[in-house]
């Protein structure tokens, strides 16, 4: 784990109570691993695939929209990755840029729609816990030789229909990523370098839906792999991602070793603009 507090324009831009919010998250991840140790009872282990594609284009010099559409799939008890569904997601996004280094976005809406884990081929269901949800986030980006090194805090507000009734209970998400990304030229292009990144996200939750839960720990997300503009305006991203999440009951975990990939298709309608 790693941590790197500084006044960067993204704390000089955040109310304080935000400020305060990123540095208690950080200190969570250094905590995370020791409390990880001393109360994980039971641990479940499992495969799963993450695939997002996302369509983005500009709208103005300070403006820009991204639609992100996500599906994953778990390996159920095998070896198939792809073997059931975990997730289904379409999630768009506006993004402000408020200078050169900081952006914040707002999702007015999403939609999801998340499996559990199974434990083998038998237990799969057809059916998934439906959500909608509200986002927003802040982050900030810095140049420090020889990294480039980000900050994003992010903050949810998830409407989840968690019993199958049509009754959706509230709940709010903080979520706190920090990522390191090292640019190395002249790998596959002279022109066009491969970029090597790694980030850990930690998210924390609490509102109605999760009142019986004895800890607002959430999920911990570590991931590291490679990212390339394969051919102008279209990026492809690949990772391996680490995910430890709570369970509803005490001391239950789900460990989740995971293949992700994301295709970003840029500039999808100005690129055909005559200039």
């Amino acid at each position: 784990m790693f941590c790197v507090i500084s006044l960067t324009t993204f704390d000089l831009l955040c109310p304080p109570i935000l400020v305060a919010l990123k540095k208690a998250l950080i200190s969570t991840i250094f905590l995370f691993v020791i409390v990880y140790k001393c109360q994980a009872q039971g641990t479940h282990y499992h495969g799963a695939f993450w695939g997002r594609i996302v369509f983005a284009d500009t709208i103005n010099s300070k403006l820009r929209w991204e639609l992100w559409l996500q599906q994953r799939t778990q390996d159920a008890g095998t070896e198939n990755l792809f073997k059931a569904p975990l997730l289904h997601n379409v999630w768009p996004w506006l993004n402000y840029k408020l200078s050169n280094s900081t952006r914040i976005s707002f999702s007015p809406v999403s939609y999801f729609n998340t499996r559990t884990f199974y434990p083998s081929v038998s237990a799969i269901k057809d059916d998934g816990v439906k959500e909608y949800r509200i986002s927003v986030r802040v982050e900030n980006e810095q140049k420090i030789k020889p990294f480039n090194y980000a900050n994003r805090l992010g903050l949810e507000y998830r409407m989840r229909d968690l019993k199958y009734n049509g009754n959706y209970l509230p709940n709010w998400r903080v979520r706190y990523m920090l990522k390191f990304e090292k640019p190395l030229p002249n790998i596959l292009s002279k022109h066009k370098p491969l970029a090597v990144f790694v980030s850990n996200e930690v998210l924390v939750q609490f509102g109605e839906a999760l009142k019986d839960r004895s800890s607002v720990f959430d999920q911990n997300r570590i991931n590291f792999g490679v990212a390339y503009e394969v051919v102008k305006n279209i990026k492809v991203n690949v990772s391996y991602l680490k995910v430890l999440q709570a369970r509803s009951a005490p001391k239950e975990y789900d460990d989740t070793n995971a293949l992700w990939m994301i295709v970003t298709f840029d500039n999808l309608f100005s690129q055909f603009k005559k200039h």
